[in-house]
């Protein structure tokens, strides 16, 4: 996974160049230290486990240990089948194949109520309600809404076509599981989606909440707080803080970039 892949500033920002020219200065990195990177480049503030994850990277960081495999990160999500539902503690997972199976069901046209759980008919007969009558155009959005949660990219990508339809594309484009608004999102846009028309109000990926926004930006404050009191240290730093200086201003740039905003206020040490 390529540095800085989840977050939309291009390669020539001047914050990015400086620390890409400090990663190069470091030599040959440790496998552990690439392992914390790769942890920075895949976090997201919109997901629901934001808090979770800091805490997880920042302890890895400050001791340069192990902590979480990146290649392990979403092995329990929807689109790995049924088979991890009993691996998935947060119920998410479970959640989503209820999702699946009704909108599945209502692109099969499926009234029969063989299949149909006690506990699940009336969620099965919201979303058929909430989807209303088919048209070609809503079939395919809603093929590619099942596309964008299973993680079907060959599908995902064929299925925009753009056009009349492209904004509502795009929020289709920016759900998942993992989000903090899920499912009450899910649920908005299947109704937009039954309208045709755009989620007001829909929360996707990328997005944040003031929790979070305040939350994030007290961690700015504290890694600035790391980097300031190093460099006003005389000592020539060692190797393993040179490591963290590099991992800590990646996240900072990581955090302050997902939260749009660049403030000389984030930047005081106070």
């Amino acid at each position: 996974m390529k540095n800085w892949s989840n977050i939309e500033r291009l390669r020539w920002d001047p914050e990015i160049r400086e620390i890409d020219r400090f990663e190069k200065s470091l030599g040959e990195i440790p496998k552990i230290v690439k392992n914390i990177r790769e942890l920075i480049t895949r976090f997201e503030v919109c997901h629901f486990k934001y808090s979770e994850h800091i805490r997880t990277i920042t302890f890895s960081l400050h001791n340069l240990v192990k902590m979480v495999e990146p290649s392990t990160i979403g092995k329990n999500h929807i689109s790995k089948g049924l088979k991890v539902l009993k691996n998935d503690k947060t119920g998410r997972s479970k959640i989503g194949q209820q999702y699946v199976r009704a909108i599945r069901k209502w692109l099969k046209n499926d009234t029969s109520k063989k299949e149909a759980i006690r506990k699940t008919k009336e969620f099965d007969e919201n979303i058929s309600k909430w989807l209303g009558a088919k048209n070609p155009d809503k079939i395919r959005l809603i093929k590619l809404l099942l596309a964008r949660i299973l993680w079907d990219w060959e599908s995902y990508n064929k299925l925009q076509i753009k056009g009349e339809y492209e904004e509502l594309e795009k929020q289709i484009c920016r759900i998942d599981i993992c989000h903090y608004a899920f499912p009450s999102n899910l649920d908005l846009l299947l109704k937009s989606i039954g309208e045709m028309k755009l989620a007001d109000g829909f929360e996707g990926c990328g997005s944040f909440n003031e929790k979070i926004k305040e939350e994030v930006i007290r961690e700015i404050k504290y890694i600035n707080k790391h980097l300031i009191k190093w460099s006003k240290e005389k000592r020539v730093p060692t190797q393993a803080r040179l490591y963290k200086i590099w991992l800590l201003t990646s996240l900072k740039k990581t955090l302050i970039e997902q939260l749009h905003l660049y403030s000389p206020k984030i930047e005081s040490a106070n």
